[in-house]
């Protein structure tokens, strides 16, 4: 029984680092598209081909909002199995927040920057309609309304035990 867990402890170094990797990757992304706004911003002659630097610049930071998601899901997953005590150094010198202890907080730590990534998106995708707005539009927006009254409920509840 023990060895079967630990097998499992070593994939979650494994997915780990791939969260890492993908938030690499997303890191990338954002910085490429803040150089493509920029690019467009400073070149006033190209403006009239690839659009507006605004929806460029949106994007940017939503892909670098989602790197840094998956680097707290990436570094929750590997403190959450790969530790093996709570008191290390090297958890001390995480901030407060970072210091995960259960599956349940990594979960709502991810909500919260999940949350925050989504209000991004749907700034960025009312930006890239923008002077055609849509009800479609909307969906989002009341998505993210659904996810943030439950996490309300969720965290009053939890605070109440």
């Amino acid at each position: 029984m023990v060895r079967s867990l630990l097998r499992i402890r070593y994939l979650a170094a494994v997915v780990a680092l791939v969260f890492a990797l993908h938030a690499a990757g997303f890191l990338v992304l954002g910085v490429l598209r803040a150089v493509q706004a920029y690019r467009l911003l400073f070149e006033p002659e190209s403006l009239g081909h690839e659009g507006r630097p605004g929806v460029h610049i949106a994007e940017s930071v939503d892909a670098l909002l989602f790197s840094l998601v998956l680097l707290v899901l990436s570094f929750g997953t590997a403190g959450l199995f790969l530790t093996t005590t709570t008191d290390t150094d090297d958890r001390r010198k995480l901030p407060e927040w970072m210091r995960i202890k259960s599956l349940t907080e990594l979960k709502l730590l991810l909500w919260e920057a999940i949350l925050a990534t989504l209000v991004v998106a749907a700034a960025s995708g009312i930006i890239a309609a923008l002077p055609h707005l849509e009800w479609k539009l909307l969906v989002l927006p009341a998505a993210i309304l659904i996810l943030s009254v439950s996490y309300f409920l969720l965290k009053r509840t939890e605070s109440s035990h």
